[in-house]
């Protein structure tokens, strides 16, 4: 293995690995694989339908407390709740009237109203994560995201119990200061940038952050 004087440089050559995790979202059509290696890196690699996108991470860039939030999109859930309101109203009218021209006028309407309400499902949970997050130590940039409770609950915990025994050892085996530690973080972001990983928006936020500090 090959690292700099700074010891956050990732390793060259055989690995070993320490933890690994599979994540699959359904929802998403994505599967998320997260792999603790050689005690203090981690590989993440992300399958969707879009295609494949792979970062690697030393851990002592990460803060070792993750936050767990849960987002709802509300616009999806209030389609979601209309399309089915309008199902029921339009599944009710069939009902009680049930003559051959109500049903051949209003069945496909019974219908479109059904795929959209399951539609608005779909974006709802899509849009609406519940989520284990790990930011990075001094910007706070989104660098790992865990589906709560996937693919078990006793095995995810297990994972982030690992994952945070692992921060807390990169962080105290790293013997530089935190002037060089946030100049590495920021280049870090950078890359993650740069190869599609977090998006501006979020680079641009985490900038914002630096000046802010006491180095």
């Amino acid at each position: 293995m090959s690292t700099s004087p700074n010891g956050i440089d990732l390793p060259q050559g055989p690995r070993s690995v320490n933890k690994t995790m599979v994540q699959v979202s359904k929802a998403k059509g994505e599967t998320r694989t997260f792999e603790i290696f050689d005690d203090k890196y981690l590989d993440v690699t992300v399958d969707n339908l879009f295609g494949q996108k792979m970062y690697n991470l030393n851990l002592c860039l990460l803060e070792p407390w993750p936050v767990r939030h849960r987002d709802v999109s509300w616009r999806w859930l209030l389609a979601m709740i209309y399309f089915c309101i309008a199902t029921v109203a339009y599944t009710i009218y069939i009902v009680n009237h049930p003559s051959s021209e109500t049903i051949s006028r209003l069945v496909p309407f019974l219908v479109i109203f059904v795929l959209l309400t399951l539609g608005s499902l779909l974006m709802f949970l899509y849009r609406s994560p519940n989520v284990t997050e790990f930011r990075s130590r001094y910007c706070g940039c989104v660098l790992i995201s865990l589906i709560y409770g996937n693919p078990g609950k006793e095995q995810f915990n297990q994972f982030v119990d690992e994952l945070k025994q692992r921060i807390l050892l990169a962080s105290q085996a790293v013997r530089i200061d935190k002037h060089r530690m946030l100049i590495n973080e920021i280049t870090k972001l950078r890359k993650l940038r740069t190869d599609g990983i977090i998006s501006e928006r979020e680079y641009v936020a985490a900038s914002r952050r630096v000046p802010n500090m006491r180095i």
